[in-house]
């Protein structure tokens, strides 16, 4: 039997790793702004963050809540989404991560969505 060096083997199976299954889309956008996923355009409206900030102790974890407009065809639809929350999915729309914030720091916040595709 015939053995490959683990080197050779890696560069063999990454490639078939990363195809997985399919992966969703994602739209990362900043209060205001207004982007295309999929078939849909999203524009975020409006976020509550009270996620504990990266360097700071926190009692509590907090939440990330946002308001977005989804425009698909002459659909129109409010949404409120919840970083955490997996119900929203089939709105066909969910945040799926944001950046993290520092303690005493107000930059704007980025929030990346996904489709449930």
């Amino acid at each position: 039997m015939t053995t490959l060096p683990l080197t050779l083997l890696r560069r063999a199976l990454l490639p078939l790793a990363l195809l997985g299954g399919a992966h969703a889309a994602t739209l990362d956008l900043k209060v205001g702004q207004t982007g295309r996923l999929g078939d849909a355009t999203v524009t975020l409206l409006r976020t509550q963050d009270s996620r504990c900030p990266m360097n700071a102790r926190c009692i509590q974890a907090g939440d990330l809540i946002t308001s977005v407009l989804v425009r698909q065809g002459s659909r129109v639809r409010l949404l409120r989404l919840k970083l955490s929350d997996t119900t929203a999915q089939s709105a066909g729309l969910h945040i799926s991560g944001a950046t993290a914030s520092m303690a005493g720091q107000r930059l704007p916040l980025t929030v990346t969505f996904s489709d449930s595709h």
